[in-house]
């Protein structure tokens, strides 16, 4: 119990798994060993008891045999049954006739300080089985009981004291509490080694991971030799530096990138204003610096904007309102919105999906679609055509598709185009260049629905946006 109540407490403190170990080694050992010594105490005293039982049955038989002899002559039946019982030290035998008066009895040995004998106050039924019996003096005896009929009724009671057995017994106790208290040291002492000794590769593990830092994600601990119940935490390790690896090359892509695209408004903003303050202007300079900075501004504000919707969309308790939307309004919406810069431009802006359903939240399903629109517009020349439509798959999904017939995009982009700040070469674009977090911003928002994002384009033929969301029911 106390190895049980100390391991326990150990694993709620999280305590060491090689003193937990050993505590479940060593009280399994004390338990086997006790166990063991039990038995083999159990079966002593059977074994005891089945000798003892056996002497005094070939006691009560050579009586027998005395009683056949001199049933009639009592002298000589009192000196056969005393030389019967100083045959073997510690036996007592009485013999009674049918009226129960004691006809003979073995030596005044048996006789306690206060006159009693072993039978005094035990009454044995003739079965011939044996059973124990304290006497008045607290001694222990094995007492067994039988009549003969030889002529007339005889009873015979033998008795044999078990001092001896408890003797035997009591030593074999004291051995077995010393053995399992030689158990119990060894087993903690050996255990705790074992222990030690077999989480040596924990403890390596442990080490390599603590000497790992950011310039060492490149290092896989899988490599080594592990044993079995380290192997997968080693594999699952290793996945997670591929993962931080590549979370930091983006990262540091990424600020990089940062510092690029907010570099480049502010040398524009600079430079202007310190071309402008070189000397004295007209007011229409000034106006013409002015409204070239709120251009500038307005860049900065869309990336900033961007930036921190991204941010948003990645926080893992971002909360959705979504609701069954039809998906023919939500088009028609989003069409409406971008029809002006179609005419604009020259484009026909076609829309469609009528009697589909989808699960998302309107707000962002309009965003990303604009998004998708507002790239097409852009990569569509004159004349052209876009096409936004809806339709349900046998997949379970409703999918979203905008084709357009612009010059598409070549495969070597393809790639990285859903990568933040990541543009095509200007030839693509008719509306000057845009910050680079339109389609980033579309996987995101894919990715809170469960949905997901693909892009098909051939250069010279057109691309096809598809945005796909899985069916389900409010």
């Amino acid at each position: 119990m106390f190895w049980m109540n100390m391991t326990e407490e150990n694993t709620a403190k999280g305590g060491s798994i090689a003193i937990r170990l050993t505590a479940w080694y060593t009280l399994l050992s004390v338990v086997l060993i006790a166990s063991a010594g039990g038995i083999l105490y159990w079966v002593a005293v059977n074994h005891l008891r089945e000798e003892d039982d056996k002497l005094l049955a070939a006691k009560l038989a050579e009586v027998r045999a005395v009683l056949l002899l001199h049933h009639d002559d009592y002298a000589a039946l009192r000196e056969e049954v005393e030389q019967e019982a100083t045959t073997f030290r510690g036996i007592h035998l009485r013999v009674l006739n049918g009226q129960g008066d004691i006809i003979a009895e073995s030596p005044v040995s048996g006789v306690t300080d206060d006159g009693n004998t072993p039978f005094t106050g035990v009454q044995l039924p003739a079965d011939e089985h044996g059973r124990d019996w304290v006497a008045g003096d607290g001694k222990p005896y094995r007492m067994m009981s039988a009549s003969f009929e030889t002529g007339s009724r005889y009873t015979v009671n033998a008795a044999m004291s078990l001092l001896k057995d408890e003797q035997f017994l009591v030593a074999y106790r004291s051995t077995l509490l010393l053995v399992v208290a030689f158990v119990l040291v060894v087993a903690i002492v050996t255990g705790y080694f074992i222990a030690r000794r077999g989480l040596q590769p924990a403890s390596r593990l442990a080490a390599i991971v603590d000497d790992l830092g950011a310039g060492h994600l490149h290092r896989r601990v899988g490599d080594e030799v592990w044993p079995a119940e380290l192997r997968r935490l080693a594999t699952n390790f290793d996945h997670l530096l591929a993962r931080l690896e590549d979370s930091f090359v983006r990262i540091s892509r990424f600020s990089a990138d940062i510092a690029h695209e907010l570099r480049t408004p502010l040398h524009v903003l600079r430079g202007e204003a310190e071309i402008v303050l070189s000397r004295e202007r007209s007011p229409g300079d000034y106006r013409a610096c002015i409204e070239s900075a709120v251009d500038e501004y307005e860049r900065l504000s869309h990336l900033v904007n961007g930036l921190l919707f991204l941010a948003s969309t990645e926080q893992p308790d971002k909360q959705l309102e979504k609701q069954s939307l039809d998906l023919a309004q939500e088009i028609e919406a989003v069409c409406a919105f971008y029809q002006a810069m179609a005419d604009e431009l020259g484009i026909t802006l076609v829309c469609g999906g009528n009697g589909h359903m989808a699960v998302a939240d309107s707000s962002l399903l309009r965003r990303a679609l604009g998004n998708i629109v507002a790239n097409a517009l852009r990569h569509t020349p004159d004349g052209g055509r876009v096409t936004v439509e809806a339709q349900t798959t046998r997949n379970h999904t409703v999918n979203i598709s905008v084709s357009d017939t612009g010059c598409g995009i070549a495969p070597e982009y393809m790639p990285r185009i859903f990568d933040r700040f990541y543009r095509i070469d200007g030839a693509r674009s008719r509306q000057g260049q845009s910050a680079g977090l339109g389609l980033a911003i579309v996987r995101s928002i894919m990715q809170l629905h469960n949905g997901s994002v693909s892009i098909d384009s051939e250069s010279g033929q057109g691309t096809t946006v598809t945005l796909t969301f899985p069916i389900q029911h409010m």
